[in-house]
């Protein structure tokens, strides 16, 4: 008996039928996946809803890299870095809100390093991360600028307490307040807590704050315009070409700086503008630990004399009746400190190089005992010490902190330099005579402007328009 199919016809295959039934379902398990990954992070979302990001950490590869710029007499090595910052545009970066960009710095050697930074995306955060310091040889240093640079002294290594401590503060603020009608608080000197031990190599110190009369020598040995960019990129000084309270005179050639500001310390210079004067000859700004050291010796004394305040020897804003402004530098030598370094408290505060930050102590004592210490790696501020002829004596301690971005010209803040003892021609003189160097120029007037973490707690004396001239370098403070 044979069988055929009803209807004398072949009867049609069921398997696409099934092949559709499992199709529906593992589609949608994959649109489920992909939903997934989507949110996890691991794909752009395209079709998702955009929501505000959370303020992110970044982590900043920066890769120095020595190239030439051309633009300069003598060319410079400069360092090339990535920045990755976070922005609000969806379409930078693919939609991820990064951004690498590739900007140039100042000297460097080949070097890598990594930092944190927090971005939030309402913004572009631009990171700016400052080369090391190239330091002249002795070879190619200028005669000229060998003859004027400072005296230098050494400043033995060793380990000795960083910092402050609360008792020393509270005295500090009761006399401020009490004997100087100052409105010092104590939250001034938080930034200089805790005391802490560091330890610091042997170095060579100038004796005296770098002057007028060097530093126009300097400008004139790198030539026309050197003030407006050849600090590494940056300005250097005001001229009065910038500044009518500028002192400096610039003719389009020559640089010049009257007779009776020659021999006082140069103010209105930026970081970039000191850090470049020092490696010109041959020398450097020195480290915060490295100024505290040379100014507190063995000790820890609170002013580079001792620990009680003589306002004959340092010149700040006490007495009330003395002239304000500086004083030719190292007019005060009962002042200078156990080593025999003039105008650490008072006069005018100093660059150092190191970036400030608030809670810098705090992590340096959580490291221990630090080697030669040089500071945070970032920041956007550099530290200040030393106080000024425009604070109060609470502002001279050798303990307290200062800072202010390293672009400004301020016309309290100036500085010396450091070297390190491999150099042996370490010596110098400060006696260049400038007669052919200009005519007297009239002074800026004090420059009031309250700025962060800076020292004037007091309005300025009703002389505070007086001329700054030769006639200050009489006046004991």
């Amino acid at each position: 008996m044979s069988y055929r199919p009803i209807g004398g016809r072949r009867q049609r295959s069921a398997a696409w039928q099934w092949a559709l039934i499992g199709f529906i379902p593992g589609l949608f398990c994959g649109v489920s996946v992909m939903i997934g990954v989507m949110l996890e992070g691991t794909l752009p979302a395209y079709f998702l809803p955009t929501a505000e990001p959370e303020v992110v950490t970044t982590v900043v590869h920066v890769v120095m890299t020595a190239t030439e710029d051309a633009s300069l007499p003598t060319p410079t090595p400069l360092a090339q870095f990535i920045v990755v910052t976070a922005t609000s545009d969806p379409a930078s970066a693919g939609g991820r809100g990064a951004v690498a960009q590739q900007r140039p710095l100042q000297e460097a050697t080949s070097e890598v390093v990594s930092v944190q930074v927090q971005a939030t995306p309402t913004h572009t955060d631009i990171l700016t991360v400052i080369a090391p310091p190239t330091i002249a040889p002795t070879s190619e240093i200028p005669e000229l600028l060998k003859i004027v640079r400072s005296l230098t002294v050494t400043i033995p290594g060793g380990s000795f307490v960083m910092g402050t401590t609360p008792g020393e503060v509270t005295e500090a603020v009761r006399q401020c307040i009490t004997r100087d009608a100052g409105a010092c608080e104590a939250s001034y000197a938080q930034d200089s807590f805790p005391a802490h031990q560091v330890t610091v190599d042997a170095f060579l110190m100038e004796t005296t704050e770098v002057t007028f009369e060097q530093y126009v020598a300097f400008l004139n040995v790198r030539g026309p315009d050197a003030h407006v960019n050849r600090c590494a990129g940056f300005p250097c000084i005001q001229t009065q070409n910038e500044s009518r309270d500028a002192p400096i005179i610039f003719d389009g050639t020559t640089y010049t700086i009257g007779a009776g500001l020659s021999q006082h310390p140069v103010y209105g210079v930026t970081w970039y503008g000191a850090r470049e004067y020092c490696e010109s000859v041959g020398r450097r700004l020195p480290t915060e630990a490295e100024w505290e050291r040379a100014a507190r010796a063995d000790d820890g004394r609170v002013y580079p004399w001792g620990n009680t305040w003589d306002n004959a020897l340092a010149k700040t804003r006490l007495p009330r009746d003395a002239p304000p402004g500086s004083l030719q530098v190292g007019s005060l030598p009962l002042g200078a400190s156990i080593y025999g370094v003039y105008d650490m408290a008072g006069n005018v505060a100093e660059w150092i190089s190191d970036y400030y930050s608030e809670r810098h102590y705090e992590e340096q004592a959580r490291r221990g005992n630090a080697m030669n210490p040089t500071g945070p790696i970032i920041g956007q501020q550099k530290v200040l010490r030393g106080g000024s002829w425009d604070g109060l004596p609470f502002f001279s301690r050798t303990v307290h902190r200062q800072s202010a971005r390293p672009d400004e010209f301020l016309r309290w803040i100036g500085f010396r330099c450091v070297e390190d003892p491999l150099n042996e021609d370490v010596i110098g003189s400060a006696d260049l005579n400038p007669a052919n160097l200009g005519v007297d120029v009239p002074p800026a007037p004090p420059e009031n402007t309250a700025i962060p973490n800076a020292q004037p707690t007091l309005p300025p004396p009703p002389e505070a328009n007086r001329a700054d001239n030769s006639s200050t370098s009489s006046s004991a403070g």
